[in-house]
């Protein structure tokens, strides 16, 4: 029963990472907008120029940005959960999460 439990928070705690980019809670970074804004920006030229390259070469690039795109994502997920991680740490360090083994699971989890 206690790793289902701990299973279901890790699960919620992930799905706050990936769901409701509209709550009150979520952060919005200037730099995401603006970095939104210059991808915009340059996707017209990037698309041009990739009707120009050979069949092979375009798959290169797009292979290439497939597995760019991976890795960001598994940073962000990276970062998110070492966010948690440091949260508890923190909490339990200034006392008002008593240090248990339960907590020391979650860590765990989290750290997966």
């Amino acid at each position: 029963m206690q790793n289902e439990v701990w299973s279901e928070i890790g699960m919620f705690l992930n799905s706050l990472r990936c769901e409701n980019v509209n709550r009150s809670s979520y952060i919005h970074l200037p730099e995401m907008k603006e970095a939104e804004q210059l991808k915009k920006a340059t996707y017209e030229e990037f698309a041009m120029r990739m009707e120009m390259l050979e069949t092979d070469q375009r798959q290169a690039v797009e292979n290439y940005i497939e597995v760019l795109q991976q890795r960001a994502f598994v940073a962000e997920k990276q970062a998110y959960c070492q966010g948690y991680v440091d949260c508890i740490q923190l909490l339990a360090g200034i006392g008002l999460l008593e240090n248990n083994p339960d907590i020391e699971k979650l860590v765990g989890i989290i750290k997966k």
